[in-house]
């Protein structure tokens, strides 16, 4: 009997020493399996000062060492514009969020790390994803008719969380609510319209596309981004109270809708900057509005605020209302943003109950989406499903507008047998997609699958008319019609603005002369490329009907150009499935789109094209 016993005590202590010393993976699934029986409460009871600190940082993937996560017990990683893993693939993003979800499963506590994505038209840093129309194609689909604009919403919402979660994604920083009322800014196509009733429309249908399908939302960049003076990115907004509750309906409405996170504008209100502005980001959004989720920083936001050093600065922002501070550009902004906040909270700056309310919005926001119960994902899914892109063809076909369309010479097309398809926007993924597409910026050329315009005439024609391309407009022989693409090179946030400012990233890089002053040329307008005109005045030489179709993230400056196109077709930015403009040329859809902008000759200049104007042939 004895031996018996000690024989089960050696066994007890053999176990015990098992799961105590065991491999760091065992021990992880221990301490999460610990983590989801608790609530969050509970785990916050638990918690030390620095385990606090580490929820409240998110580090830019780039910027992390192996181990880091679990030294640190940070609480969120994300992807900046273009940051991918090596292996752009499904399989490549599943295993690197496994990795980074593996490391946060070793703390003592187990608090699974979120990860964080700009998925703002698709899930559109992961190549071959399905490229949805930016925001301000979605929202000609509403100003043409609000029902068609509240399907389409939801099932932007819906591709592009379903393609998240086919690669283990599970949060992305969409979608924009500013209302944006001054085209120059370079964040326009971002905004689904210059009307209000219409952006609140499209972001709760957006939201609950996205979070009915597994992806947690976050609204931005609240507040007044879409009024700053001259459109200027990062500007500043004069708005008194009656100007600010004109623009909160979309934040209102997405609250309802259940939107889990918020992201701050790197603008000012009345001069104060929105990541330290207490009035609005805790009264106003928190006590009055009610939210409830967690408010994390834009990037590296916090760096931009009032005070004498960072430490200072991080100060603002938390004492503000900021719940999560992504500490970007380089190793060391995280880092010590860990270390100076618990100075901060030990020297009585920052109020423990102020960072007990951070941390409990963020393991809440956790437990919310299921982070606690699947931490990670077992295998990688399908991104640019047939399916999916054939729901984008038909979002790209609704969403174009027809401005213009003399002797109704766009119900002649199919007739024709021999089309000019001019200009480089016809052939280029790239210039469809605009900004935040596999890179940050964007890019010109054949980025990531898709069809391009020029392909979908191809199609639509086959076997019933001669497609000829040249992409500078010049070509042999006689046509019955010309189709010239114009349209903006690709873009994002401030080096898209016309402001008569250069960037702080075109100097810093040192760009070229005539890159400078084709910037200035072109910095209080939003005026057609020079090689667009050339290709025009080519097309013109034809003696035929010009059919033109301008890619976009904003009404153009267009002057008196327009007279000379027969019809005039405003396409937005399309995203990867060019297919859909060829639909509604050739007949097998109707124009149903309207302009979410008022288009006008000039900036501040004679209106063309009134908001909600589009022809239906």
């Amino acid at each position: 009997m004895k031996k018996h016993l000690l024989s089960s005590f050696v066994m007890i202590l053999l176990l015990f020493a098992h799961t105590a010393c065991g491999s760091g993976r065992s021990a992880g699934k221990n301490a999460q399996r610990n983590a989801a029986w608790k609530t969050p409460e509970e785990l916050l009871s638990l918690m030390t000062l620095a385990e606090k600190a580490g929820q409240m940082t998110q580090a830019e993937r780039g910027n992390l060492l192996k181990g880091d996560i679990t030294e640190y017990a940070l609480g969120s990683v994300l992807s900046g514009g273009g940051s991918t893993p090596a292996q752009n693939t499904p399989e490549g993003w599943v295993k690197m969020f496994n990795d980074f979800a593996e490391e946060s499963l070793k703390t003592r506590l187990g608090i699974p790390v979120i990860y964080g994505i700009d998925a703002v038209h698709g899930h559109n840093n992961a190549l071959n994803a399905t490229i949805l129309p930016h925001n301000v194609g979605l929202g000609a689909i509403a100003a043409g008719d609000t029902d068609r604009g509240v399907k389409a919403a939801y099932t932007a919402g819906r591709i592009t969380a379903e393609e998240m979660r086919a690669t283990g994604a599970r949060w992305t920083f969409a979608p924009v609510l500013g209302v944006a009322e001054d085209v120059r800014w370079g964040r326009t196509y971002e905004s689904f319209s210059e009307n209000v009733d219409i952006v609140t429309l499209m972001g709760a249908n957006v939201i609950k596309g996205l979070q009915n399908n597994g992806a947690a939302a976050c609204m931005k960049h609240f507040l007044g981004e879409g009024q700053t003076i001259d459109g200027r990115n990062q500007g500043n907004a004069l708005l008194d109270r009656a100007g600010i509750e004109r623009i909160l309906p979309p934040y209102r409405v997405a609250i309802e809708a259940g939107a889990m996170s918020l992201m701050p504008s790197f603008s000012s209100v009345n001069g104060v900057k929105m990541h330290e502005s207490t009035e609005l980001l805790t009264v106003l959004l928190k006590d009055e509005m009610g939210f409830e989720g967690f408010i994390v920083s834009d990037w590296a936001a916090v760096r931009q605020l009032s005070g004498n050093s960072y430490k200072e600065q991080i100060a603002h922002a938390i004492n503000a209302g900021v719940d999560m501070v992504m500490a970007t550009n380089g190793r060391g902004s995280w880092v010590d943003f860990i270390k100076y906040l618990q100075e901060l909270v030990e020297e009585g700056t920052v109020p423990m109950e102020r960072i007990d309310d951070a941390v409990l919005r963020i393991l809440k926001f956790k437990q919310r989406i299921g982070l606690f119960d699947t931490p990670l994902t077992k295998k990688a899914g399908v991104i640019g499903s047939n399916a999916n892109r054939a729901a984008a063809r038909a979002l790209v076909s609704e969403s174009l507008v027809l401005l213009q369309n003399r002797n109704n010479v766009i119900a002649k097309l199919p007739e024709y047998k021999r089309i000019l398809v001019a200009g480089q926007g016809a052939h280029d993924i790239g210039m469809q997609c605009g900004g935040w597409t596999i890179t940050w910026q964007g890019m010109h050329g054949s980025i990531t699958k898709g069809t391009t315009i020029l392909e979908g005439i191809q199609n639509a024609t086959k076997g019933k008319a001669a497609i000829t391309y040249a992409a500078d407009g010049r070509a042999e022989g006689t046509f019955d019609a010309v189709i010239a693409v114009i349209g903006e090179d690709p873009y994002a946030e401030t080096e898209g603005d016309r402001n008569g400012q250069l960037s702080n990233r075109m100097m810093e890089g040192g760009a070229e002369k005539d890159k400078i002053d084709s910037y200035h040329d072109n910095s209080l307008q939003i005026n057609i490329r020079a090689r667009d005109i050339d290709m025009l005045w080519e097309a013109y030489d034809y003696d035929c009907p010009v059919i033109v179709i301008m890619l976009s993230g904003r009404p153009m400056t267009i002057g008196d150009e327009y007279q000379d196109w027969d019809a005039f077709i405003a396409a937005w930015l399309p995203g990867s499935e060019g297919g859909g403009i060829a639909d509604v040329l050739f007949g097998k859809r109707d124009f149903t789109g309207r302009t979410p902008y008022t288009w006008r000759k000039a900036i501040d200049g004679e209106i063309l094209f009134p908001f909600g104007y589009g022809l239906t042939k």
